[in-house]
């Protein structure tokens, strides 16, 4: 894989786990049953994306990135704490603009894979777009219907 790969599938890692981070500390301090699976369910289908790519990255006999548990997990568990302090509307409208960035993020990365003839790796950056995207449709709808 060249080095353009390379820095995308590291730079997705990191995207991941902090997206995991967020969701978790959503989760943990979800009282609404039905905020606190979707959220969950949000947190398996991210960590299984970062899990992904760490699997490629070794594969590629590349160095998966050290993210600083502790300091990394702490900043995604405040800012969750912080904006679930402003509410669930604000919440959502946090993770739909992550989910939108990584939208933007995976579009490009399948058309560097795709000029790559990378079918593989694109056809799972595919089903993985689509995750973000029902995440985003989920955080809208749920914002939309919550709006205090």
């Amino acid at each position: 894989m060249d080095d353009k790969i390379i820095f995308s599938l590291k730079e997705f890692y990191i995207l991941e786990k902090f997206q995991v981070a967020f969701y978790q500390s959503q989760a943990d301090s979800a009282t609404d049953e039905y905020y606190k699976k979707a959220f969950s369910k949000m947190v398996a289908i991210e960590q299984g994306h970062a899990d992904y790519f760490a699997t490629m990255l070794k594969q590629a006999n590349e160095k998966v990135p050290q993210i600083v548990g502790s300091v990394f997990d702490l900043t995604g568990e405040l800012l969750g704490e912080s904006v679930e302090f402003l509410g669930r509307h604000h919440t959502c409208k946090l993770g739909a603009a992550l989910e939108s960035k990584a939208i933007k993020m995976y579009r490009e990365f399948i058309r560097n894979a795709n000029k790559k003839n990378l079918k593989d790796l694109k056809d799972t950056l595919i089903d993985y777009l689509l995750d973000e995207e029902f995440h985003t449709f989920w955080l809208v709808d749920y914002m939309n219907k919550h709006p205090n």
